[in-house]
């Protein structure tokens, strides 16, 4: 007889637990996990990929001992879309460079991102490895919420567009880890804390100031893209297969596009268009409670936009002027 449980995606909480933590380990059910907004996502659960090995000649088929799991390649991935609030910045942030609070600056210093190998060692004590709780999503009717402890961002991206989402802010962030997910019944003592996300998200209507190398432009939308690479170093088992740890094999990188109204401003900064390896500072910000600052970005092969009105496509990427100086620096309340 078929199961009659079922997941709706509808009724599935999302929800972070983060603070000081050996890595690996998952945020108690005692302790307190931030419900964040979230409009989409996707789960994993505990599986493997399967490696084959070569079939000799004469055999033109592939024998069952050919076939491999391998549990100690996998890393698991899950991507949270939720509404642009201050908790939903700073939680990625603190995930993806080591800055849970405002305002969050990324340096190119590995130091001051907590990326060091003993921080990102399994047992290590972590401040920036979260614990996603999918509560509801798990498939059996009493371990029913799938929980991903040890997980790092490797991606967050910040957009907003004046046609889409009435203007606000959303923030799409990726999350993997190299440690199973665990189906239980993670809140089975009623000793969770929930808080709530209730704040109002940021909204592209309600900036002051859009400015790049000091020229205002009027915005249709922008997109900036903060990401870095990581792996998985090896299993310690054959049991549940965990990491030694991550490492991070690449700098952090933040492109991002502006697209605005195609005007004199424009026409100012012609000369970065055309190419001309000089820095700029671009600033996105409201009167107050939320700037996003990054003082030295490049123009990447900008292009007009053909609509009803002409726009100017503008991509970039940020550097840094020095290896202690900001790429971004995001404040928000």
């Amino acid at each position: 007889m078929a199961e009659t449980n079922f997941q709706s995606k509808t009724s599935i909480d999302v929800g972070i637990g983060n603070g000081s933590i050996a890595l690996g380990t998952k945020h108690p059910s005692s302790g307190t996990y931030n419900f964040v907004q979230v409009t989409d996502f996707n789960i994993e659960a505990a599986s493997a990929p399967i490696d084959v090995a070569p079939s000799k000649n004469s055999v033109l088929g592939q024998l069952e001992s050919q076939g491999h799991h391998r549990p100690d390649t996998q890393m698991y991935e899950a991507t949270l879309t939720m509404r642009g609030t201050p908790t939903a910045v700073l939680k990625s942030t603190l995930a993806l460079f080591g800055a849970g609070s405002s305002a969050a600056s990324l340096t190119p210093a590995a130091s001051t991102n907590d990326n060091s190998s003993t921080q990102m060692a399994d047992g290590g004590t972590n401040i920036n490895a979260v614990t996603l709780a999918f509560m509801g999503a798990g498939s059996d009717a009493t371990a029913k919420d799938v929980i991903m402890p040890g997980c790092m961002a490797t991606s967050m991206t910040l957009r907003s567009d004046v046609g889409t989402n009435g203007g606000e802010l959303v923030v799409e962030t990726q999350f993997m880890s190299g440690y199973q997910p665990i189906q239980e019944d993670f809140n089975s003592g009623d000793n969770l804390t929930r808080v709530l996300d209730t704040a109002a998200p940021k909204n592209i209507f309600n900036l002051a100031t859009s400015t790049l190398d000091s020229q205002v432009l009027v915005l249709q939308s922008y997109e900036i893209v903060i990401s870095r690479p990581l792996a998985r170093v090896h299993h310690q088992n054959t049991t549940d297969y965990k990491p030694f740890g991550y490492v991070q094999n690449g700098p952090y990188e933040v492109t991002g596009t502006l697209v605005a109204k195609r005007d004199n401003d424009i026409h100012d900064i012609d000369d970065h268009i055309k190419g001309d390896s000089t820095g700029i500072a671009l600033s996105l910000a409201e009167s107050s409670g939320y700037t996003l600052s990054l003082p030295d970005v490049m123009v990447d092969n900008s292009k007009p936009e053909v609509g009803d009105f002409l726009l100017q496509n503008i991509p970039f990427r940020a550097f840094a002027a020095s290896e202690s100086a900001s790429i971004i620096s995001i404040t928000i309340s």
